[in-house]
């Protein structure tokens, strides 16, 4: 497969109760409250938010093993070279090549329709710095599918990180826009400067 390349391919896979007992100790002793109480839905896409830091896959991961979750996360090919490839892919990277022409909501969503259970957690802002516009590609895939969108956060004030359910996209981007910025208003990330509006660029 090309490098969008949905290697691993998109599927379901539950942490190892090694990576589980991790994944709690580390939160723990960090001193951050996880919250998840999202629903047992066979397919969905996890947006997490905000996300101003690299530090913040950090707490992230961690959290997901601790609440038996091992998703799917797309990042930027550039991470993934050396010794950290193989280290990505073991936690559920899928390298994205943002620079391709290929069609990747196409791609992820054949992908996730040939699975039986999917967990896809993605930024949708794309960066850690500040950006005007959010990428869309996670809202056309899940509507496209008719899969819920949850909504992963991290609010560093308080020391909360989890995912709290969402909604399955109705198409109306404007209204679904709204339902997302309402759940983030009061989400702080580490640099709270580095983030940007919530709307598409062709909104």
């Amino acid at each position: 497969m090309k490098e969008l390349t949905v290697k691993p391919a998109i599927e379901f896979r539950s942490p190892s109760p090694f990576l589980h007992w991790v994944g709690r100790s580390i939160s723990k002793l960090k001193g951050w409250t996880i919250e998840y109480t999202v629903p047992d839905d066979p397919k969905m896409v996890i947006i997490f938010y905000p996300h101003t830091s690299n530090i913040d896959v950090l707490h992230a991961i961690p959290a997901a093993f601790a609440i038996g979750l091992k998703p799917i996360w797309l990042a930027k090919k550039e991470l993934f070279w050396g010794p950290l490839r193989g280290f990505f892919l073991k936690l559920g990277a899928v390298p994205i090549d943002r620079h391709h022409k290929e069609n990747k909501v196409d791609l992820i969503v054949d992908a996730i329709q040939q699975a039986d259970r999917v967990v896809l957690a993605l930024s949708p802002e794309g960066t850690r710095s500040r950006t005007e516009f959010w990428r869309s590609g996670f809202y056309h895939i899940a509507n496209k599918l008719q899969i819920p969108i949850h909504f992963g956060f991290i609010d560093y004030p308080s020391k909360r990180i989890g995912v709290h359910p969402g909604f399955v996209p109705t198409g109306d981007i404007d209204a679904d826009l709204e339902k997302i910025r309402a759940f983030y208003r009061d989400k702080r990330g580490k640099h709270p400067e580095n983030v940007g509006p919530i709307k598409f660029r062709d909104k």
